[in-house]
């Protein structure tokens, strides 16, 4: 700040103008709550509504269960199999995949936007469009042959099973490289391994049948179950680590 004042000078009877120069502090914008609420608003409320999605998921397939016909066996039994011999099987389903698709796309943007995006999106999408195309392409009835819509579905349920345990090593790396080893690192890495490890078992138990050769020994049924289990608990773990990552970095 510059000032100017005339001192009268009692000798001469003049003015002489001084000058004296104050410094002005420089004006920093503060970054007030709004910033802050900001940061973390987006990535949290899309994993938020993910795991809203995801709980979602479980009533339907849970119902169509237990809506299946006496004589079928949980155990031996597919899934889709049951789908299309239950009660409601086909609307059931395709409320399980639709909503664990609409998760998936939640954890695609959250996920884009507090740690990173890339192949992870990408993947997530390709995962949420396997599940819709395995709902609306559904498979053949037992004892049929096979037709243009089972096929579809078979290759669907297998790219269902092959890509979020993909997606979940994916995260893990990134994980990885930003934060190091972390307590939230090593819960995805245990989630995906476990996901992946059985979601490979159960594709390597159906390979032989789709070439024509007799399946594994491995109770279908019972290792799909488990499969799925093991990656809708994996989407949700991605979901609460978003979240969590979102909230750190706030």
């Amino acid at each position: 700040m510059t000032t100017a004042t005339l001192l009268r000078s009692p000798a001469r009877g003049f003015a002489l103008p001084t000058v004296s120069v104050g410094r002005r502090e420089p004006s920093i914008p503060k970054a007030g709550p709004t910033a802050t609420a900001g940061s973390i608003a987006a990535p949290g409320a899309s994993a938020s509504a993910g795991l809203v999605a995801t709980v979602a998921s479980v009533p339907p397939i849970v119902l169509l269960h237990l809506n299946a016909p006496a004589g079928l066996s949980a155990e031996r039994t597919t899934i889709s199999d049951f789908v299309i011999t239950s009660h409601f099987g086909v609307p059931l389903f395709a409320a399980t995949a639709g909503t664990l698709a609409l998760a998936a796309v939640a954890l695609a943007r959250g996920w884009a936007r507090a740690i990173g995006g890339g192949a992870v999106q990408a993947v997530l999408v390709v995962w949420a469009l396997a599940l819709v195309t395995a709902a609306v392409f559904p498979t053949n009835p037992l004892g049929t042959p096979e037709t243009v819509s089972s096929t579809i579905h078979l290759i669907a349920g297998g790219v269902v099973f092959a890509t979020l345990p993909t997606a979940g090593v994916l995260c893990w790396k990134m994980l990885l490289a930003q934060e190091g080893h972390s307590s939230s690192s090593t819960t995805v890495l245990v989630a995906s391994a476990a996901s992946g490890l059985l979601s490979v078992a159960l594709i390597l138990n159906r390979l032989p049948g789709m070439v024509g050769l007799d399946e594994l020994m491995l109770p279908a049924g019972m290792l799909q179950r488990a499969a799925g289990a093991a990656e809708i608990i994996l989407l949700a773990i991605l979901l609460l680590t978003t979240l969590q990552v979102a909230r750190r970095r706030a």
